[in-house]
């Protein structure tokens, strides 16, 4: 999944994620997280009922820690072109519909070849005047995804901070989101094991 999708996608929690790890980076004991994380992306040409653009880049998530998340990002494209970042594609970014939950259900097999995702997901309208979320229409958000290749294992070490990855590219054999078809959108399904300490 692109890092400019990643980042939309994952504004809100990410926010979160790292106070959490600054907490724990800060605390004298070393500290451990395990998480896995299915994660997936796909491309539509026209128009969506509900959504902007002639052209769409739908991508979603769902973690063990019961997070998960779905971005529309609508783009207007000349006929029959498919969504692009890229200036020269003649595609125009537009508007970007989040849709986040809190309480997900991942399911993940040992050797990491299927997983599953039921959740609820709400639509970010904004936030109040108060500085409170506002949340729109609810959603049911249901993948199924088969692992596609290999397991890769790597590793990230720093200063006080160590991050093991081992992840499986992926498909989805079966998903929706509400009204919406996520089958065969591609990604992977990755294990992430961090520790910090001072």
């Amino acid at each position: 999944m692109s890092k400019k999708i990643r980042t939309i996608l994952s504004a809100v929690g990410a926010l979160a994620l790292t106070a959490t790890a600054m907490a724990q980076a800060s605390a004298a004991p070393p500290e451990r997280s395990e998480v896995t994380w299915v994660t997936a992306e796909m491309a539509h040409i026209g128009e969506l009922e509900g959504f902007p653009g002639t052209s769409q880049l739908i991508s979603f998530s769902g973690n063990t820690d019961g997070f998960s998340d779905v971005a529309v990002v609508g783009f207007d494209c000349p006929a029959g072109q498919l969504p692009s970042w890229e200036p020269e594609s003649g595609c125009e970014i537009g508007e970007i519909v989040g849709m986040y939950g809190y309480e997900a259900s991942v399911r993940v097999d040992k050797k990491l070849s299927r997983a599953t995702i039921e959740s609820t997901v709400r639509i970010y309208e904004g936030e109040s005047e108060t500085g409170e979320p506002i949340w729109g229409q609810a959603r049911q958000l249901s993948v199924t995804a088969q692992a596609t290749g290999p397991l890769v294992k790597t590793r990230d070490k720093q200063e006080g901070y160590v991050r093991i990855d081992r992840e499986r590219p992926a498909v989805v054999t079966n998903g929706q989101v509400g009204e919406l078809d996520l089958t065969g959108s591609v990604g992977k399904i990755d294990y992430v094991k961090e520790s910090y300490k001072n």
